[in-house]
């Protein structure tokens, strides 16, 4: 009696798999934003730089949408990316603590990677009376509470009750 080695794959888990990949292909069509998104950030590092500075994986649409807040801030931020993108690949650091560390407050990447860091954490990107508000819920410094305390989601965010004028926000101190 011959002995077949070839594994049998039985109509139940060819189905499994098919329903998978078919799944798969459907979130695809289901959520085009993410995949485009992620797709045009693949370009810039931006997502990389992000992950690398706050120590965890961050979303292509989110981070889509801070990038472009940041351009528009400051047109010269794509530069300052690329340049805080090739320093991070020119040194291994283990840790976002050990490049702060490696350089001071003064150094160009050193002030890229912490804006980069605040917008994240804060959900805002600017200054002053330029704030833009880019994630409420979602900005990484609820994170720590997160699993105990529920965001307050039905405010407009810092100062959202002190519109000077169309996208501006008094700030503390001044009068709106």
């Amino acid at each position: 009696m011959a002995h077949n080695s070839t594994p049998r794959i039985s109509r139940r888990r060819l189905l499994q798999g098919m329903g998978i990949l078919s799944l798969g292909a459907m979130c695809n069509s289901l959520f085009p934003a993410r995949a485009l998104a992620a797709e045009q950030m693949a370009d810039n590092a931006f997502l990389d730089v992000s992950a690398f500075l706050v120590s965890r994986p961050v979303g292509p649409i989110l981070g889509q949408r801070y990038f472009s807040a940041l351009v528009r801030h400051d047109a010269q931020f794509p530069q300052k990316l690329s340049s805080l993108h090739t320093l991070l690949q020119q040194h291994t650091f283990a840790h976002v603590d050990d490049f702060l560390a490696a350089f001071s407050a003064d150094n160009a990447d050193w002030q890229t990677a912490k804006t980069v860091i605040s917008a994240w954490y804060t959900g805002v990107v600017g200054t002053g009376s330029d704030l833009e508000l880019i994630a409420y819920a979602d900005a990484l410094m609820y994170l720590p509470t997160r699993d105990i305390l529920v965001v307050p989601t039905y405010g407009g965010g810092p100062f959202y009750w002190a519109v000077t004028q169309p996208g501006k926000v008094a700030t503390t101190g001044e009068s709106a």
